[in-house]
């Protein structure tokens, strides 16, 4: 027993050395190895670091540095994990990294730079995740596959393009790949061959979504060699079709599969629902066609299904879904069901009814009343049937629905009152009613507690006996936009209750008087357009990042510390106001702001000269303010300006060439100003994005520049100045103007363009048909030389007003070539010769002006010219003739003296061959007769046998008749 005991106790402190060993080992490897310390400060160095995130990196201990991760055993760097999670999509992070448009303040946080290949120097690296950050230059390199520890790997939404490296198929233990959301501008990541995908066969989580695909028909197939892959995300890849078949389906261990956006536009193959382990299918916004198949039952553990955005053009028979009795989420969004809701039941009448909790049908063309057999869904907990043709009133089965979070049944033609047990939804986190005639009030609201985001826009919202309602809830975002409010108040005082707030929109509602001073701090997004507010800005709102105060009163002056008291300002619409004196510099200070509209206030002073901080300016609209000075330098500091309007201003001095820097400029409108010297000789050469340039109403003189390499050129307005010379040739190589206007809003920083255009005799404010309009007006200047026919290419241009000035020659007659012309006006020149022919071609022509020239000879007719009337568009011609004008040409005497000879010889003519008918007549019948009767003896013996006998008879008559008379005559006689 004692030697027992004695090898116990011998062990027992054999073990206990072997664990204090260890330990002690564990701590002496806390400092990482020099050499891979030395591999992470060399890839600190390839990276610029704004926000001082790797200011940790100092020091031995590399292990506790920030994002670094160490083996507890060897304390080699295992895990480096330096995601960016505030990044955003759609933000523009830095001067050479746009993904579209907008400031985060995510990016802020990104570090920018080259991955370095010291990476290779930790050979045990196993998590790799740089996601967020932007890499410079914009590629992957291709060094990573030689990472052969590596078992995570996330390299999405990090600004790259070109070619995915096939290198990353030598991780063969790679088990979580992500490189979506990737591209550079208008460049894309792709892939040329997913061959080397099969190989990463460890890989359980791939994500390629916003790669493209393209040209790799064998995508398929590389997945198919994947054995343990569970989760797929291909979302917006390209893919273009579904192999139809499959030999035999490898991934049966997939649970998730997302193809959404990727134009498919075949059937869904049948292979595809052997894969009877998928939770997760996402087939929405492709173009699927065919019915969908009754296998989808095979697909039993699913949970969600996304069918939305397809056509189904065989028609969509959804009584197939019937029988997924674990279907939790459906999503149907803009299929064409095209039906009644009412008859959709037959889906639901099992066991998908109480399984469903998230039901998407919005712009599915459903007709009808809303059915009582929604509120048996017990379980649901969003429905979206907005943008149908539901009509009717709510249910009040809804109020069943006690675990709803989200209702949206906007844009439909739903009315009448909301039913009271609705207010009783207590689980309602969501409520859209925009956009019908519904009738609600504060009753409808008072037990929604949990209440975060409601939008009653374009309904009824009585607010009657209110004044000291105090909300059950606390609103994020508060929608009542063109709201009929009863009674209409100055400003809802329960709104004071809501310090959630980060988003409130009540415009167009009346409301009255000045914002109040209680306004949340939280408010992200401020709309009050379009009502009667009076009064000055709202002050001290930190968080405020859009605010739109347009067509109100607002007076007084901007903030002088406008960026202290709005520091995360990005959009600030204040179009339409009172406001005046000067912009404060303070403004320039406004690091993101975005937007600026200040148009049509009493705003004065010189333009500020500070905006070379202000990078992140895209539209910067001034038009119709009383400023002064000229357009400072540091304007031209604005890289990212695409619009820029300093219209009816009383700006001064000479137009600063450093405009041509602003590349990405598309409207400059400079009109109705005192702006004086030569348009710039090189201006516009680097502004290819150009749409659209007035100068309208300045006293620029000398002579017009080509501007020819404005490809992107629509309007060009140089009226009403003091230039001189000829009209360029070149103008008739304006690219834009010889195709079609593309249809849709000429939308820059999230609102519609406006311009004054002078079009048809008249000056029009233009908005949403601004990207629809084509026009080159150079009226009233001095321009001499004759019209160039190289104008004739620009065949979509719609309106060409050459007036008032000195142009000689004739009118082109290759004018017919401008087959989109509408509006012409040549007027108050000294252009001679004839009017052209070839402007009856012009089948859009519908304003012409040729009034005050030289021309000469008869006005033509035919086809569009017949519908001009007025004789004023010709006045001031007077060696023209013919309608519409009284005065006749002088051929037309002679014209008309032809015309009567020629009646007369055609009278003379018909006279003629009437008397030669009849003679031709009579000898036709004379030699019928008596052709006849040389013939025929037998017609000839009768016929002069009745001559004899007649002649007889006749004789005998004359004979007895003479008898007669004379014994009348003298039995008179004798009777005398």
């Amino acid at each position: 027993m004692e030697k027992t005991s004695l090898l116990s106790i011998t062990f027992s402190l054999t073990v206990l050395s072997v664990q204090l060993a260890i330990s002690h080992a564990s701590s002496t490897t806390v400092l990482c190895q020099d050499t891979e310390r030395q591999a992470l400060i060399e890839f600190k160095r390839g990276f610029y670091d704004p926000s001082g995130r790797l200011s940790s990196w100092v020091g031995e201990e590399c292990c506790r540095w920030e994002g670094v991760g160490c083996s507890n055993v060897t304390g080699r760097v295992i895990k480096l994990d330096l995601r960016n999670d505030r990044i955003d999509l759609f933000s523009d992070c830095d001067d050479n990294f746009d993904y579209w448009y907008g400031v985060s303040k995510g990016c802020r946080w990104a570090l920018y730079g080259d991955i370095s290949p010291s990476l290779l120097s930790l050979p045990h690296l196993q998590h790799l995740d740089l996601s967020g950050n932007i890499f410079v230059p914009h590629r992957l390199p291709e060094f990573l596959g030689s990472l052969r520890s590596l078992t995570y790997l996330n390299l999405s939404t990090v600004g790259v393009a070109g070619r995915v490296p096939e290198q990353l198929g030598n991780l063969s233990t790679l088990r979580h790949l992500d490189l979506s959301y990737n591209f550079y501008g208008l460049l894309e990541l792709y892939v040329e061959d997913p061959g080397w995908l099969s190989r990463l066969t460890s890989l359980r989580r791939l994500n390629m979504s916003f790669v493209s695909f393209r040209n790799a028909s064998n995508w398929l197939q590389a997945f198919n060699a994947l054995p343990h892959i569970q989760a797929v995300e291909l979302m917006s890849c390209d893919l273009g079709t579904f192999p139809p078949s499959l030999s035999l389906v490898n991934f049966t261990s997939l649970t998730s599969l997302d193809l959404r956006y990727n134009n498919i536009n075949s059937t869904i193959p049948d292979w595809l629902f052997n894969i009877t382990s998928l939770e997760f299918l996402y087939l929405g916004g492709n173009d699927l066609n065919w019915l969908i198949p009754q296998s989808i039952a095979r697909l039993t553990s699913l949970k969600a299904l996304d069918l939305s955005q397809n056509a189904f053009h065989d028609g969509f028979v959804p009584a197939a879904l019937s029988g997924l009795c674990r279907l939790q989420s459906l999503y149907l969004t803009d299929v064409p069901i095209n039906d009644s809701l009412a008859n959709l039941q037959v889906i639901f009448s099992g066991c998908l009814m109480p399984s469903l909790q998230e039901l998407y049908l919005s712009h599915t063309q459903l007709s009808g009343t809303l059915p009582d057999w929604l509120g048996d869904m017990e379980n649901l907990k969003s429905l979206d049937l907005s943008s149908n043709f539901l009509h009717g009133s709510l249910p009040a089965s809804l109020g069943n629905l006690s675990m709803l979070q989200n209702l949206d049944v906007s844009s439909n033609d739903l009315n009448g009152s909301i039913p009271d047990a609705i207010g009783q939804m207590k689980s309602l986190v969501s409520l859209i009613l925009i956009d019908n005639s519904l009738r609600l009030s504060r009753v409808h609201l008072a037990n929604l507690s949990n209440l975060k985001d409601l939008d009653i826009s374009y309904n009824s919202f009585s607010l009657e006996g209110s004044n000291d309602w105090i909300p059950p809830f606390q609103l994020n975002t508060l929608s009542m936009e063109l709201c009929e409010m009863v009674p209409r108040p100055h400003f809802p005082k329960w709104l004071r209750t809501q310090t959630a707030l980060t988003y409130l929109d009540l415009s167009g509602t009346g409301i009255q008087g000045a914002i109040p001073n209680w306004l949340p701090p939280s408010l992200e997004q401020l709309e009050l357009s379009y009502n009667g507010i009076t009064g000055g800005m709202p002050q001290h709102l930190p968080n405020l990042g859009f605010l739109s105060l347009s067509n109100n009163g607002v007076s007084g002056t901007l903030p002088s510390r406008i960026a202290e008291t709005m520091p995360a300002i990005q959009f600030l619409y204040l179009s339409t106001n009172n406001l005046s004196g000067s912009l404060p510099p303070s403004l320039c200070r406004n690091k993101f702001l975005y937007v600026l509209r200040l148009a049509q206030n009493n705003l004065s002073g010189d333009l500020p000269n500070c905006w070379k901080n202000s990078s992140s300016l895209v539209v910067m609209d001034l038009s119709n303010n009383t400023l002064q000075g000229g357009i400072p330098h540091s304007v031209c500091d604005l890289k990212k300006l695409q619009s820029l309007h300093l219209s009816n201003n009383n700006l001064s001095g000479q137009m600063p060439l450093c405009l041509n820097s602003l590349t990405e400029l598309e409207t400059l409108d400079l009109g109705h100003n005192s702006f004086v010297g030569d348009v710039p000789p090189g201006f516009g050469e680097n502004l290819l994005n150009l749409k659209t340039l007035s100068l309208r109403s300045n006293a620029f003189t000398g002579s017009i520049p080509p501007l020819s390499h404005l490809a992107s050129l629509q309007i060009l307005d140089l009226s009403n100045n003091n230039l001189s010379g000829t009209i360029p040739r070149s103008f008739g190589n304006f690219s834009a103007m010889k195709l079609s206007p593309q249809k849709g809003d000429y939308d820059i920083g999230g609102a519609a363009e406006n311009m004054w255009l002078f079009v048809k005799g008249a000056e029009s404010e233009y908005s949403s048909l601004l990207p629809l309009v084509t026009v080159i007006d150079l009226s009233n200047n001095g321009l001499s030389g004759s019209i160039p026919e190289e104008l004739g290419n620009l065949q979509s241009l719609q309106t060409l007003n050459l007036s008032w000035n000195y142009l000689t020659g004739e009118i082109p007659t290759n004018i017919r070539g401008m087959q989109q012309l509408e509006t012409l006006d040549l007027s108050r020149n000294n252009l001679s010769g004839s009017v052209p022919s070839t402007l009856a071609t012009l089948n859009f022509l519908n304003h012409l002006n040729l009034s005050y020239n030289n021309l000469s000879g008869r006005i033509p007719t035919g086809n569009q010219l017949q519908t001009f009337t007025d004789p004023s568009i010709y006045a001031g011609n007077p060696n023209l003739c013919g309608p519409p004008l009284a005065k006749g040409c002088p051929k037309d005497k002679s014209i008309d003296d032809k015309e009567k000879q020629s009646e007369d010889i055609d009278s003379r003519t018909e006279t003629i061959w009437v008397y030669a008918s009849i003679t031709l007549g009579f000898i036709v019948g004379f030699w019928t007769f008596c052709g006849t009767l040389l013939l025929q003896w037998r017609w000839r013996f009768a016929y002069f046998r009745a001559i004899d006998n007649m002649s007889d008879r006749l004789y005998v008559v004359t004979v007895l008749s003479m008898a007669r008379l004379k014994r009348k005559l003298r039995g008179s006689g004798q009777d005398g």
